[in-house]
């Protein structure tokens, strides 16, 4: 079975607005396997495009660290342009004084889906049948309705693995959905604010941040994390950083959000209507002027990394004049 987001963003596929950025679609694919681990499935993978004259693909593990929420061990490997995770459906036991399982082992489809982040993303895609199928019974009805959600209670599901509500804000931002109420309320608790600065490393809080800002709807994304209180925590600061007199850090945020609006707002009104300084042919005789050959010339409506700096640079330009 196919499983995750790969699933809700097929089932979601749509065309951006004319007047939105482009962004690029995501190339990865998830098989879940019932009677296996991932690295014994990708061995054998290779074993059988050898013995059929393939080419094999060179498989990397990403390997369980239940002390920072990766309960899974990955095997991935990458074909064209996919890159391929497999990963056993999983179930999961707790002790009461622990929310780090403590047994694991394969499970069904069901199970497995109730341990996803979102019910959009506990859709299974059935290679065998063609179908789609909905072990939640909620995730088809919420990617109708725009609503990201979790397939048991918001609080469970968080503090599980504190990153998934940041990965709850990027959906909402890179599908233009709605936060349910519940996974609002929970996001906002403090407990899931502590174990996401203590359970979950930099480097992971970072690649979701720079994911929003890549996404169709960055100003969205930060202005979900000012208004759900998580802000300090993916940015976290000293508390006397700032020079006196230059107020709070939820102020500098706040004005970093209205920087970052109007920035992207303009923007997309210069993709909408492009000046002259918008057009390629412009740009390249700009960068010719200042010695910045053909390939380095960025154009920011067609790079889309460039515009994730862009948007860095605006909502933290504030940051920068105070501290």
């Amino acid at each position: 079975k196919f499983k995750g987001e790969k699933v809700a963003s097929n089932q979601n596929a749509s065309k951006s607005p004319d007047n939105s950025l482009s962004v690029t679609v995501p190339v990865d694919i998830d098989i879940a396997l019932d009677d296996k681990l991932g690295r014994e499935f990708a061995d054998e993978l290779n074993q059988w495009l050898s013995d059929h004259g393939r080419e094999t693909h060179s498989v990397g593990v990403v390997l369980k660290n239940p002390e920072k929420s990766k309960h899974l061990e990955t095997a991935t490997m990458r074909v064209n342009n996919y890159w391929i995770d497999f990963v056993n459906l999983r179930a999961e036991e707790y002790t009461s004084d622990s929310r780090i399982p403590d047994l694991m082992r394969i499970g069904s489809p069901q199970e497995d889906s109730l341990r996803r982040d979102l019910t959009i993303n506990s859709l299974f895609y059935n290679i065998n049948e063609g179908i789609v199928e909905d072990m939640t019974g909620r995730g088809l009805d919420d990617l109708r309705r725009g609503i990201v959600a979790t397939p048991l209670p918001p609080l469970t599901t968080l503090l599980d693995d504190p990153l998934r509500v940041l990965r709850s804000v990027r959906f909402a931002a890179r599908l233009r959905f709605t936060m349910s109420d519940e996974l609002r309320t929970a996001a906002a608790d403090e407990r899931v604010k502590a174990a996401l600065e203590q359970k979950v490393s930099r480097e992971r809080v970072g690649s979701e941040v720079d994911l929003m800002l890549k996404s169709r709807d960055p100003v969205g994304a930060m202005r979900l994390l000012v208004n759900l209180g998580l802000i300090d925590t993916v940015f976290p600061l000293p508390q006397n950083c700032l020079t006196n007199g230059s107020g709070s850090f939820g102020d500098v945020f706040q004005q970093g959000l209205s920087l970052l609006s109007a920035t992207h707002g303009h923007l997309c009104d210069c993709k909408a209507n492009p000046p002259m300084w918008c057009e390629a042919k412009r740009a390249l005789e700009a960068g010719a002027v200042n010695g910045v050959g053909k390939e380095e010339t960025r154009v920011l409506m067609e790079d889309e990394d460039a515009r994730r700096l862009l948007w860095y640079a605006a909502f933290l330009k504030p940051l920068k004049s105070r501290t």
